[in-house]
């Protein structure tokens, strides 16, 4: 039996009627709208990612940091195709 999103808890500090109001929310939104918040979210956390490379790899080229962004995201195999791209390195 599958289990419903009322199973789970999101945060430990959110009531559960808070939680139960978030989804009822939620509901309502038409899917085009649920992209579009998917998307906002995603595109927040690859600028808090990438802001988080600049800062512990000052010193290396955007162009590095990319490539440790797509290993983060996608593992290494992919972010080492990106990397000989970017070089001019086509394997």
């Amino acid at each position: 039996m599958m289990s419903s999103y009322k199973d789970y808890r999101l945060s430990p500090d959110t009531t559960p009627a808070a939680e139960e109001l978030l989804f009822e929310l939620l509901a309502k939104k038409t899917p085009a709208e649920k992209l579009r918040m998917l998307c906002q979210a995603s595109a927040a956390m690859r600028t808090l990612a990438m802001t988080g490379l600049c800062e512990r790899y000052p010193n290396e080229t955007s162009q590095q940091r990319r490539v440790k962004l797509a290993a983060l995201l996608y593992g290494e195999d992919v972010a080492s195709k990106i990397a000989k791209r970017l070089t001019g390195c086509h394997a």
